[in-house]
């Protein structure tokens, strides 16, 4: 039996993946959870455990600090992360600590469970075979027991995953085939095996419907499973006609469509601060009116109708995700004065931030 501990500041978000995940179906029992990193690292000096499951935003020690102490302090210890889909930079650095997959806590959803932890088996399953293929090598070669999994080895597969993915986060090949081209080309060349492409193809696909997401018909695809380059190949080519008939435009050039693209992806990075049509022009060369012009007729919406979308779309995740405090939403989605949030928050739901909290946190 695979013992789990669930680690997560939220105390509803640990109970609901306690009582509410088949884990003995599945091989796994819960065996502890702790509310921050501190309290992780003092149960795991008590108790023993398989799998970690833990967040990464967390008050105290944040998933991120958890994991680099207990990479060092217990190696064999499998770490899956919970993260929101935007995070995809911490996704990346969790990767490089060692944790074998991550979880979108948008994923959690009654009718997800038997995939998430038939996936989370097959995880275990692959690192174990890799353990026991490393231990057998080691000791023919030296008579030795085999290194700690999350060794300068998994340093550099992790580092090269991230290299990987770091090109597909600018939308400049959306529009381009040539650059598309080149970065298949580059990506089949790392000949990273299925294991690590389907983290790479997922936290792409989630950043992707992060920032194109209100112009596209449906959200893209999560990947499942990957059977290989070839597999991953045709979901990124699916990926690249989706978004170009999303963000394309016969009558603008592909320079003005990349301009435009870009500042889709600056707004998202900048949600926290004040985004003016006039810096936004200057910053991908384009006068004021010419900008707005082409914006809204690339993205259907007028460059402050879009900004106004995205604010509240954030906030609705760090209502229904985090226990952040109704003003600190407001703040970390651009809004200073709360009053106002709240007006422009109800104009585009229906509903008060505090009573959208309430009725969506029920529903999961």
């Amino acid at each position: 039996m695979i013992r789990v501990l669930i680690v997560d500041d939220e105390k509803l978000v640990r109970q609901g993946l306690i009582t509410s995940l088949p884990w003995s179906e599945y091989g796994m029992q819960v065996v502890g959870e702790a509310k921050n990193g501190e309290k992780a690292i003092e149960y795991l000096e008590r108790e023993e455990a398989d799998l970690m499951l833990t967040d990464l935003a967390m008050p105290v020690m944040s998933g991120i600090e958890l994991m680099r102490v207990v990479r060092k302090r217990y190696p064999r210890l499998y770490i899956i992360v919970l993260t929101l889909h935007q995070d995809f930079e911490y996704i990346q650095e969790a990767l490089r600590l060692g944790a074998i997959d991550y979880i979108a806590k948008v994923e959690l959803t009654a009718d997800r469970f038997p995939e998430i932890l038939a996936r989370i088996r097959e995880r275990i399953a692959d690192e174990e075979n890799k353990r026991r293929q490393s231990g057998g090598a080691a000791r023919e070669a030296e008579g030795e027991a085999p290194p700690p999994a999350c060794g300068g080895q998994a340093d550099a597969r992790e580092d090269e995953l991230a290299e990987a993915a770091e090109p597909w986060r600018s939308p400049d090949w959306v529009g381009d085939d040539e650059r598309f081209g080149r970065l298949l080309e580059r990506l089949r060349d790392a000949a990273l095996p299925p294991a690590r492409l389907l983290p790479l193809l997922r936290g792409l696909t989630e950043e992707w419907n992060a920032l194109y997401g209100s112009l596209l018909p449906e959200p893209l695809a999560l990947p499942e499973s990957v059977d290989g380059w070839p597999d991953a190949e045709e979901r990124l080519r699916q990926a690249k006609a989706i978004l170009s008939r999303a963000l394309g435009s016969p009558h603008y050039s592909q320079e003005v469509q990349e301009a435009v693209r870009k500042a889709v992806r600056y707004v998202h990075e900048q949600l926290g601060g004040q985004l003016y049509v006039a810096d936004i022009a200057r910053r991908v060369n384009m006068s004021r009116s010419y900008f707005s012009q082409c914006f809204k007729d690339l993205v259907g919406k007028t460059f402050n109708e879009y900004v106004r979308q995205a604010r509240v779309d954030k906030a609705k995740e760090y209502l229904v995700h985090t226990n952040m405090p109704i003003p600190l939403v407001a703040e970390k989605t651009g809004y200073l004065d709360g009053k106002y949030f709240s007006t422009v928050f109800r104009e585009q739901t229906g509903e008060l931030p505090s009573a959208y909290r309430k009725l969506h946190r029920k529903e999961r």
